[in-house]
């Protein structure tokens, strides 16, 4: 539970109902763009007034849980972070604005008991993570590594996706179509420093080599963590830009990492 927050038997019994839809939501009983019951369904069941439903309801919307829509009812919203909080890079062809493609392989999918920083930042009491590990391919150029971390039990089917399936898929997307966890903060740093050997064998770059190590923390409804992404850009001639796109320009050509 979040610093701060009462306990559940504390709580005003508005914001009880909306935890209980939030929490409902995200376990799956509904899914992007499912409609809810109506109000007068949702009071019956949650032992409420019909007023006490439309505050957790009106909460909800704040949240972008849900949205409401005047004669049709309350729908799940599927919600995504603003653009403005999620940062993406691209790659800029030599002397123009023309941005190279980049194409994604999958490397591994496991699952892990290893600890690191990503184990501190998503930790719930189980020390299970699903970790995978990915080659970017930029414009058959150069490649960049990424490994994303999840909590295991949560996103256990993504383990048994077929690689052709995850291959060149938004893990953003996958999680909040898929999973009812959409991104909706960021945490983020940015460092230079020497790739592990690992990640040096993997781009064939040589031992200690520098470059730049990108870390991602993602979260959800909540803040709750759901996702620990690092990557490893090597040295290139290549204009990175670092910004935030609309999903339109970020998603064209395969061009955002």
């Amino acid at each position: 539970m979040p610093s701060g927050m009462p306990s559940r038997s504390n709580m005003a019994l508005h914001r009880r109902i909306s935890e209980q839809i939030l929490t409902d939501v995200e376990n799956g009983r509904w899914l992007p763009g499912d409609q809810l019951p109506s109000e007068d369904q949702l009071a019956s069941e949650m032992n409420a007034s019909l007023g006490t439903v439309q505050r957790a309801l009106r909460s909800l919307v704040q949240m972008g849980v849900v949205e409401r829509h005047h004669g049709r009812g309350t729908f799940v919203s599927g919600a995504r972070a603003l653009e403005e909080q999620l940062q993406h890079f691209r790659f800029h062809a030599e002397g123009s604005e023309k941005l190279l493609p980049v194409y994604f392989k999958i490397i591994s999918v496991e699952e892990t008991t290893e600890t690191g920083p990503w184990s501190h930042f998503l930790d719930e009491g189980d020390p299970n993570f699903l970790h995978i590990s990915r080659i970017v391919s930029v414009n058959d150029e150069f490649e960049v590594y990424s490994e994303i971390y999840l909590p295991a039990e949560r996103f256990a089917d993504i383990a048994r996706m077929s690689e052709k399936t995850l291959n060149g898929v938004s893990f953003r997307d996958l999680l909040a179509e898929r999973f009812n966890a959409p991104t909706l903060n960021t945490r983020q740093t940015m460092s230079c420093q020497p790739f592990p050997p690992r990640v040096a064998r993997r781009l064939s770059v040589p031992a200690g080599q520098y470059g730049l190590v990108w870390t991602i923390c993602g979260m959800s409804y909540r803040d709750a963590p759901i996702t620990w992404q690092r990557i490893f850009v090597p040295p290139s001639d290549r204009v990175i830009e670092i910004g935030s796109f609309s999903p339109k320009n970020a998603n064209s050509n395969k061009s955002s990492a």
